[in-house]
């Protein structure tokens, strides 16, 4: 029973925490591709979920920034994998394996932490981008202005980027409301706002 727990977390934490640096992220971002990005939780599901791996050691948060205990192996989800709530929540204390504790007993020298960068097709390193934090405002903006729900606007951004490809949502999220006829200016500075 523990294995299946492992695996789905290890699942759920990959989806979250490969891509970003130090493999960390603060508790609002975790929730915001849980809910958000991949849309498989509520919100508030996703802070239940947050608060319980920290609570039962699959979590560990240092100065806001949360990221997976030692130990615990990222699995890449097969293509259609989606977590579900309970078995997530009913994931028992983690138990850490004896031989990893007495290896972490033998180091000595603290691990020197390697930063993953981005990179585009060209080679030339970037920055995360910094606009994603627009993205609840752009929602809103297209929202009230449209008169389309919330889900609805993200599901028209999500097949934007299907369409599209590499996309990020915020800019998914523009091309909505420019299709929905609203006044751009208001969501550049959204945009920028967030960004800057």
């Amino acid at each position: 029973m523990a294995g299946e727990h492992s695996v789905e977390v290890g699942r759920l934490l990959h989806s979250a925490l490969s891509d970003v640096p130090n493999r960390s992220a603060h508790r609002d971002t975790l929730s915001r591709i849980w809910s958000l990005e991949l849309q498989w939780f509520t919100p508030q599901e996703s802070a239940s979920i947050i608060s319980h791996l920290t609570s039962t050691g699959w979590l560990v948060e240092e100065s806001e920034e949360i990221s997976a205990a030692p130990g615990i192996i990222f699995s890449r989800p097969p293509l259609g994998w989606r977590p579900i709530l309970n078995s997530i929540l009913s994931a028992p204390e983690l138990e850490l394996d004896t031989k990893l504790e007495e290896m972490d007993s033998d180091v000595t020298s603290p691990a020197r932490i390697l930063e993953p960068r981005i990179t585009d097709p060209d080679g030339i390193e970037t920055l995360p981008d910094k606009a994603e934090g627009s993205i609840p405002f752009l929602i809103d903006i297209i929202s009230s202005g449209s008169g389309l729900q919330n889900k609805e606007v993200l599901r028209r951004a999500q097949r934007k980027r299907r369409a599209l490809g590499p996309v990020t949502l915020w800019m998914a999220l523009a091309l909505v409301a420019r299709e929905q006829g609203l006044d751009m200016d208001e969501v550049v500075s959204a945009i920028e706002l967030e960004s800057s």
